[in-house]
């Protein structure tokens, strides 16, 4: 059992809160963090290996583990806790700077996601990998509120982040993880979410553009919303119409499947 917190120490890390650096080192919870991801037997991605304590575990049932952390002063503190595991590699690059093209032809065959992520990061990393045609999965731990409105159904939760996700992929909470869990410990508790990729679907620009607009003010109908950016008012009442759904229904009355074909009715998605 490697002993994460006095490797940090004497390697005089100190945490980042710039970096949303929030450590874990339950080896139980860590074990269940890599087995609800899928880790047996597969090639996995993490994203921020911080002191190497989720990393460690998931690499003792993937096949490869590619593991990206941009914070150099953590690599002395990697050496360390990660000596000795051959199917580990270690990428010191942005992923968002990367962009997804480049990271699917680092890894260079299927893969899931497995990660304690940063806070702050947490949409636009979902997004980049949805965008992934290798990427069959994302299990992480993000804000509870934030894992909360990714799987709301309807009602005031449901939004932009809601449908995008949903459109192309299932998502599901699988335990709530309190914040004394983390190490420093964060103001709010954390969510282990899991998403599965919809029949190899691909998030995109245009689907990104198209539910953003659908949400633009919550309180306005769908023909308002989307007349306000140029959609033909006609077209959209038409579509809505031929579709089952009111001519004075908001976004969220029509879910993430009645927007994603509502998107494709207009020629939006």
């Amino acid at each position: 059992m490697v002993d994460y917190e006095s490797v940090l120490i004497k390697h005089r890390f100190k945490f980042k809160k710039a970096l949303g650096q929030n450590f874990i080192y339950d080896e139980e919870l860590l074990d269940e963090i890599a087995v609800a991801g899928g880790a047996d037997g597969a090639t996995v991605v993490e994203i921020g290996a911080g002191s190497g304590s989720l990393s460690r575990m998931i690499a003792a049932r993937a096949k490869k583990l590619d593991s990206f952390e941009i914070d150099e002063t953590l690599f002395p503190v990697l050496e360390e806790t990660l000596s000795g595991l051959d199917n580990v590699q270690l990428f010191s690059n942005n992923v968002l700077e990367l962009g997804i093209e480049t990271v699917d032809m680092l890894i260079g065959e299927p893969y899931v996601v497995i990660a304690n992520l940063p806070y702050y990061i947490t949409t636009p990393l979902l997004f980049l990998f949805l965008k992934s045609e290798l990427c069959g999965s994302i299990t992480c731990l993000v804000q509870k509120e934030v894992a909360e409105r990714i799987c709301a159904k309807d009602g005031g939760d449901f939004g932009a982040l809601s449908a995008s996700v949903q459109a192309v992929a299932s998502p599901r909470i699988v335990r709530i993880v309190k914040s004394w869990d983390f190490d420093p410990q964060p103001d709010v508790d954390s969510a282990l979410i899991r998403i599965d990729r919809k029949n190899d679907a691909v998030f995109s620009d245009a689907l990104d553009k198209f539910f953003k607009d659908c949400f633009a003010q919550k309180r306005k109908t769908l023909v308002n919303n989307l007349t306000a950016v140029g959609m033909n008012k006609q077209e959209i009442s038409d579509a809505l119409r031929e579709l089952g759904f009111s001519q004075t229904a908001r976004a969220e009355e029509l879910g993430a499947d009645g927007l994603m074909r509502l998107g494709k009715a207009l020629g939006a998605v």
